[in-house]
């Protein structure tokens, strides 16, 4: 079974190489991920115990922040070794976890798997949402080294997947020790897919219990003036902008003092996004230039860089996330409303279904349909300050009720690493 699963593995990766060449995404960690790590960061590794922890994007960085936090104080006589697939993640990665070791994951091929292994020398490893890699998972088991889940999760989409190949997801699932998910809908999912009841606890979101506050900002610092309206359209996808643009100018026939800032999802799209601007006559300015108070008052901020989305969320007055009308899934709205801004999704939020149907029937989410719906929900809010902040204040009170998942993991972590003698 595993020699047909390379076969295959490997025919979808040379398939897939055409795409990472034409969208620039090929990069020398793509080498290491075959097993050949630098021999600077293996050093590392023989320096102490391991605990590896897996977050495939910026998203699940993020949202594993506060839980290897935790674990750094709680085990400061192990390393964290922090891997991730992309290279957002990883640049992230190094800046959230100064004291981690910082690598690509291994591509899931036996012998790649297997390379890693003997660098590692996990005494743990803990997988962010629901990442399943059958060689990798198998490896661990037959090493005798502990798999947690932690913040899972199966979107609609996997689920069809995973059930086309329930044979072999089965197996990977035999060898995870917990599974921490994050509804119950989740756990009837990984139940379903042949995962034992007895692994499975629903703790939660971890993303409820993410603390921005060291990254909060005023519209002073972005030199907007206080009686700015700041809409920012934070993770945007290709086609979401001109969506945002044109709604964007309709809404300013009524609301003058209203200003935008675009935070495409992917910076390298940061030329693409510009074009788009200069096409519509938008005069723009972008965030690496260095904003000053001499700017355009008209001009639109087009954030550039990483790692500032929290702050411009928390100067904004209105908020949309992207990767929710165009390519689905959508983006952390919780960012958003920790900060009691009015926030608005498209209908394809799929990868935060259990979070969105919290924030729905707790009334502090805006789920718009199309641009018309969207712009006039904006417009709505933005005539209404007294329930725009109701809005903000009923938020905080929801993020705070749901939070406590990081403290549920953590609990199940240490039970398993307490029955290792790992201290």
């Amino acid at each position: 079974m595993s020699i047909l699963y390379d076969l295959i593995y490997f025919i979808l990766l040379f398939l897939y190489l055409p795409y990472l060449l034409l969208r620039r995404k090929w990069h020398n960690g793509i080498l290491s991920r075959l097993g050949f790590i630098d021999k600077d960061l293996s050093a590392r590794l023989e320096e102490k115990p391991n605990i590896w922890i897996h977050a495939v994007s910026v998203g699940e960085v993020m949202a594993v922040k506060g839980l290897v936090s935790a674990l750094q104080k709680n085990y400061p006589s192990c390393n964290m070794v922090f891997s991730t697939v992309t290279q957002t993640g990883n640049r992230l990665a190094k800046e959230q976890f100064k004291e981690a070791v910082v690598i690509y994951a291994p591509l899931d091929f036996r012998w790649a798997v297997r390379r890693y292994l003997r660098r590692i020398c996990p005494k743990m490893y803990i997988s962010a949402e629901t990442e399943i890699w059958p060689n990798l998972y198998s490896e661990l088991h037959a090493s005798r080294v502990p798999i947690v889940q932690v913040n899972g999760r199966i979107s609609d989409r996997a689920f069809r997947g995973y059930k086309r190949i329930r044979i072999m997801i089965k197996r990977a699932l035999d060898c995870v020790t917990v599974f921490c998910v994050q509804s119950q809908i989740d756990a009837d999912r990984i139940f379903h897919l042949g995962a034992s009841f007895k692994k499975i606890r629903v703790v939660g979101n971890l993303k409820f219990d993410m603390d921005f506050k060291k990254k909060s900002a005023t519209k002073a610092d972005l030199f907007f003036g206080e009686d700015d309206l700041v809409l920012v359209a934070g993770s945007t996808h290709p086609h979401e902008e001109q969506m945002l643009i044109d709604v964007y100018r309709r809404l300013l026939k009524k609301f003058s003092r209203l200003r935008l800032i675009i935070a495409p999802r992917h910076i390298e799209r940061k030329e693409e996004v510009g074009q788009i601007l200069t096409k519509n006559g938008l005069p723009w300015v972008a965030f690496s230039s260095g904003l000053n108070r001499k700017k355009d008052k008209d001009a639109v901020v087009l954030i550039d860089t990483i790692g500032h989305l929290c702050m411009l969320y928390s100067m904004a007055d209105i908020v949309f996330v992207g990767k929710s009308f165009s390519v689905g899934g959508g983006q952390n709205m919780i960012e958003p409303l920790f900060f009691g801004k009015p926030t608005f999704v498209g209908p394809k939020t799929e990868n935060f279904k259990s979070v969105v149907d919290i924030l729905k029937r707790e009334k502090v989410l805006f789920v718009v349909q199309d641009p018309d719906h969207l712009c006039r929900r904006i417009a709505e809010v933005l005539n209404d300050p007294l329930a725009l902040a109701k809005i903000g204040r009923k938020a905080k009170e929801v993020i705070e009720k749901y939070r406590g998942a990081t403290e549920k993991t953590l609990l199940e972590i240490e039970k398993i690493l307490r029955d290792r003698d790992i201290k």
